[in-house]
């Protein structure tokens, strides 16, 4: 179990965007194997939903900037993605057959057909969303009526060499430091290597540190397992499959994963028919979520207001 369980969560005395929000409901979700998946659920449950997905190495908790908005006036789930977080790591090998299962039961424990959700993926939560839209089709129209993939790849298309090809030498070694399953580093290590790699070098010292208080809580074993399952993923069959209007949103200057490998992932979802938007943010590294909050909750807005009943941002 992660040892932050017992301590203080990372969002802990923390202000504006990246306050604590107050769960209305906190609940267990068992997976088909039986691991438990600890998920939050935030606002008026009588209005359509919007289901967040974090990414690897992070913790429900690195969606604060969009709960915080967009809570108040929606009905917004998430959960820790296994082994993160407060989920269990469960009994298997980590695998895209996993997150597409783990996925597929919060999505039946939390989301009526009458209702189906805006599915929101950051990073690896964007390869949760493709691979159960692989893995399970029929689900798809089902639980879901709209998806934005935020700084996430259907796969690699070069591996993990060709990532390397489009980092800078000091970027190839903090992210071959990130996904070795060594303890995390010293803090003011930890927060250069967040900020160059996750954000921006000029991004502000806060987004960094909240990233790295974030990301610290993921075990290193747990960290190092998952990297090697994103370098493997192939969810291209889960972009065919994902039948819903997509906007596939990124960073231009994204140190961790190319912006090149998400421009792909566009144009995959556009070749399938299903892209409804591609937004570049021109300032934004990978963590778009938090460096370019307005614009990223304004498109989960727009997403969420294609379905009947339009649904409103609140802001700070």
């Amino acid at each position: 179990m992660p040892k932050f369980k017992k301590k203080n969560p990372p969002d802990a005395g923390l202000t504006g965007m990246l306050a604590h929000p107050e769960p209305r409901e906190t609940r267990t979700v068992f997976s088909v194997d039986g691991t438990a998946l600890h998920v939050r659920e935030y606002g008026d449950p009588v209005l359509d939903p919007i289901v967040l997905v974090h990414g690897w190495s992070v913790a429900l908790e690195y969606w604060n900037p969009q709960i915080n908005a967009l809570a108040r006036g929606n009905r917004v789930v998430t959960y820790d993605q296994r082994g993160h977080g407060r989920s269990d790591v469960g009994p298997r090998p980590f695998s895209e057959r996993v997150l597409a299962e783990d996925l597929s039961a919060v999505l039946a424990a939390t989301i009526s057909p009458d209702a189906p959700a805006t599915l929101v993926g950051h990073s690896m939560g964007g390869g949760a969303i493709l691979a159960w839209a692989k893995y399970f089709p029929d689900e798809v129209t089902r639980y879901a009526d709209s998806a934005l993939l935020a700084n996430s790849a259907a796969g690699l298309s070069e591996g993990r060499e060709g990532v390397n090809r489009h980092q800078d030498r000091l970027s190839r070694w903090l992210t071959a430091i990130a996904v070795a399953p060594l303890p995390a580093p010293p803090r003011r290590m930890g927060r250069s290597m967040f900020r160059k790699v996750a954000l921006t070098p000029e991004a502000p010292l806060y987004m960094a540190d909240f990233g790295q208080r974030v990301s610290a809580t993921c075990p290193p074993r747990v960290r190092s397992q998952w990297a090697k399952v994103i370098q493997r993923l192939d969810a291209s069959a889960g972009v065919k499959a994902l039948r819903v209007p997509t906007t596939v949103l990124y960073g231009a200057r994204d140190g961790l994963l190319p912006p090149s490998e998400s421009a792909r992932t566009a144009e995959m979802v556009r070749a399938a028919g299903h892209l409804d938007r591609e937004i570049v943010l021109p300032n934004s590294g990978h963590s778009s979520n938090m460096q370019d909050a307005d614009a990223f909750n304004a498109e989960i807005v727009r997403l969420r207001g294609l379905s009947s009943q339009p649904i409103g941002l609140t802001s700070f």
